[in-house]
């Protein structure tokens, strides 16, 4: 008798391929969350860097003007980066970067999917270390 036929004879051929089954879920968040309510808080033309950094903590980032130019490089940053950075002193970025993957592998099927969002929030100073502009967005990906 063969080794498949003893196998499936016992019933250990469905328990062997049952075995080999694997589902996984993770999640992760990566930086500082962004709270809506305190950003709603930044006022334009009234809120000082000092203000900013009591309601949200040190930024991921700090850029001085001579940097800003850079954020147009990058398309997955702020939109309209270049104008705001050519009107500003400084700007502080604080981002969150939440992962969600889930994978199902099997013996001859494997299937993998994740997600991932981001929240950016990029406030600008004038040269009195005042916000003269806030952009805050959440975009969202499928790797």
């Amino acid at each position: 008798m063969k080794i498949a036929d003893c196998l499936r004879a016992t019933g250990l051929l469905p328990a062997l391929l049952l075995t080999s089954c694997l589902y996984v879920s993770a999640s992760g968040a990566f930086g500082s969350y962004i709270d809506p309510a305190t950003v709603s808080q930044i006022v334009p033309g009234e809120s000082t860097k000092g203000q900013v950094l009591d309601l949200l903590g040190p930024p991921e980032e700090f850029l001085r003007s001579e940097v800003l130019t850079s954020l147009g490089d990058d398309a997955s940053r702020v939109s309209g980066a270049v104008a705001l950075g050519n009107r500003a002193q400084d700007a502080f970025t604080y981002q969150l970067d939440t992962l969600s993957a889930w994978a199902s592998m099997l013996l001859f099927y494997n299937h993998v999917r994740g997600q991932i969002e981001t929240d950016l929030l990029v406030i600008f100073f004038d040269p009195e270390d005042r916000v003269r502009e806030i952009s805050f967005r959440t975009v969202s990906r499928k790797p």
